[in-house]
This record gives structure tokens, sequence and C-alpha cells, in this order.
């Protein structure tokens, strides 16, 4: 295999990342071709920005993509990086449910706290 073969380009970002002729092999046997491979691979840190919930065009604007990098599929991506049988997709909306962490975080009341609060129910 030669090393150019070994040279990958995120279809996100447009960084390129080498890789061991080990390491390549297992992600085309992953992928099923090499071909397949090319089109679909997103680096690690694009992907991180993703799955926190940046567009594609936030992701690029972080990695200081090139300008001139191909539109790609939204849906297309986010299969890729969530999996298409999942229903953690892309989320826009905010979560703002805090009973969870009110919770873990309010269990206990300060013992002076308690004292001034039974003070002032009378």
């Amino acid at each position: 295999m030669n090393k150019m073969a070994n040279k990958l380009q995120c279809i996100v970002s447009g960084k390129t990342v080498l890789l061991a002729d080990s390491y390549f092999q297992s992600k085309v046997d992953k992928a099923g071709s090499e071909d397949k491979l090319r089109e679909t691979y997103i680096s690690r840190e694009a992907k991180k920005l993703l799955k926190v919930g940046n567009s594609i065009e936030k992701v690029r604007e972080l990695l200081d993509a090139p300008k001139d990098l191909p539109d790609v599929d939204a849906e297309f991506v986010m299969n890729l990086v969530f999996g298409s049988n999942t229903k953690a997709k892309f989320k826009t909306d905010i979560n703002t449910d805090f009973t969870a962490l009110s919770s873990i975080t309010h269990s206990k009341t300060d013992p002076d706290v308690k004292k001034f609060i039974n003070k002032i129910k009378v």
C-alpha cells in the first residue's frame, strides 16, 4: 500500500490525517472500501464539535476549514456522527429541565437556614 493511500481528509473540516498502514486498513475494513472511507471520514475533533450541537458551518469556522470545501448534506453527516437508527439527532432546542440538577444540589438544607425557615413559619 503506498503512503498516499494512508492520507485521509475530513469531509467536514478538510483537515488531513496520516494513518499507519494497519490502522488505515482496519478503517477500510470497517467502512467496506477505501472509497467509502474517503467519502465518510469525519475527524475526531469535528465529531466532538458536531455532537455538542454545532452546525457544520460552525464546525468549519471553529476548525479553520478551507473556504473551498464542497458542501455536505447535513442529514448525511448527522447520520455518520450519531448513527441512522438513533434518536439523538442534532438538537436545536435547549434543554432547560433543571429538576434533576435541583434534586441533587438541594437535597440537604444548611442547619442554620433550616432554623431560620422554621422560625419564620410561625
